[in-house]
């Protein structure tokens, strides 16, 4: 009986033993997948967060060059860039019409795939352009030299010189701040923060101006004189309509008249000789509320006086489905909307009433009863080459694409 029960207790032992052993091996085994299952955890969540490092890494590069949208194809915008234990790839879509240069409000929708030691995460967002306005948008009048201001003019928002500012002949009021890097002469009637000597500001570029809305505008050819004319997105006198209301016109040095015309549109004059005028009735506003009304590269005079009276012109200003369409009884108001923009010498007078913002790269003189009233809304609807644009994530579309095995 004792031999039965040594036999038992060597069984009972090497049973436990073996189911020991077994567990130790079990858990070992377990143990080991854990490792590695946190190792690929830990390589996995790595490539996520440098899958979101691309993409951070591309939005920066429109962010620092302004012409990324000509620079960079629909596409592959970067392959393999070495980062840390990390490669990672970007593509860039234009979701609208695969076209990045064509249109700046297209959004974008940035894909980045990022590889840590053979595991992958490809994250995707969608980007759209944020739009920095241009400072001198903040002021109803900016002038690139010297602001003369002279016989009852109002200006109800913020002026600025890169010269001085001269206010004569009394009857003028600024309700608004004023700014010069010279001096600031007569601040009477002047409302708001009067500050000479202040820092000069950036104006655009011109040419880069020019180039932009030329590439888009439609030619008409020169006219001496354009009187007496409705010009819209859907009426051109002179040639094919545009469909953004954009015309321009090459006066090639001579001299030019705008007069009683209705304009809904924008107009680009190049090289007009330094007497062209835009005078009598003008009543003028852009087809689109992101572009200027006016963009001029040489000096001109702007003198309208008077209202713009189909009745009394014998001309129907109105358009297709416009109240008064087809008939001659509408009275138009003497106003010019939007962005003026002069590149030389402007002259401002008369009765000119402007809602908007006048910008003059040189001198800027207003005079003889003109109005203009500052509007806010162009912060909103910057014109293209007057702030500065970049991409951002927009709100609630980052999200992860299954990875790649």
């Amino acid at each position: 009986m004792i031999k039965n029960k040594n036999g038992s207790i060597y069984i009972l032992t090497l049973a436990a033993s073996i189911v020991l052993v077994a567990t130790v091996l079990a858990l070992s085994t377990n143990i080991l997948q854990f490792r590695r299952s946190s190792r690929s955890n830990t390589q996995i969540e790595q490539a996520r967060i440098y899958a979101e490092l691309g993409i951070r890494h591309a939005l920066r590069f429109t962010n620092a060059e302004p012409t990324w949208r000509q620079i960079l194809s629909n596409g592959l915008w970067m392959q393999d860039v070495p980062n840390g234990d990390a490669t990672y790839s970007v593509t860039g879509m234009d979701p609208i019409d695969a076209d990045l240069a064509n249109n700046s409000t297209d959004p974008v929708i940035l894909t980045c795939t990022a590889t840590v030691h053979g595991l992958s995460r490809t994250i995707q967002v969608e980007a759209i352009e944020e739009r920095i306005p241009s400072e001198l948008l903040k002021y109803a009048v900016a002038a690139g030299t010297n602001l003369d201001i002279k016989n009852n003019v109002v200006i109800n928002g913020n002026v600025t010189s890169n010269g001085n500012i001269s206010k004569t002949e009394g009857g003028t009021i600024i309700y608004g701040d004023a700014e010069a890097v010279g001096t600031i002469a007569d601040t009477q009637g002047i409302t708001g923060v009067i500050s000479p000597g202040s820092e000069p500001k950036e104006f655009p570029d011109t040419v880069a101006i020019l180039q932009y809305y030329k590439s888009l505008a439609t030619d008409i050819p020169f006219q001496a004189t354009i009187n007496n004319v409705l010009l819209s997105p859907a009426s051109n006198p002179f040639g094919p309509a545009n469909p953004d209301g954009l015309y321009r016109i090459n006066c090639a040095n001579q001299k030019i008249t705008i007069s009683n015309c209705r304009i809904v549109g924008t107009i680009l004059l190049t090289s007009p000789k330094n007497d062209s005028t835009i005078e009598l009735g003008i009543n003028w506003t852009p087809a689109r509320p992101d572009y200027p009304a006016l963009i001029v590269d040489s000096d001109i005079t702007i003198c309208p006086d008077r209202t713009l009276d189909e009745h009394g012109l014998g001309v129907d200003f109105s358009m297709p489905g416009e109240p008064g369409n087809g008939s001659i009884v509408n009275v138009y108001p003497n106003l010019i909307q939007g962005m003026i923009y002069c590149d030389g010498i402007l002259s401002l007078g008369k009765q000119c009433n402007i809602l908007g913002t006048v910008i003059a790269t040189i001198q800027c003189l207003v005079v003889d009863n003109t109005i203009i009233n500052w509007n806010p809304s162009i912060l909103d609807n910057p014109p293209p080459k007057f702030y500065d644009g970049c991409l951002v994530p927009a709100q609630g579309t980052w999200r992860q694409i299954t990875p790649k095995q």
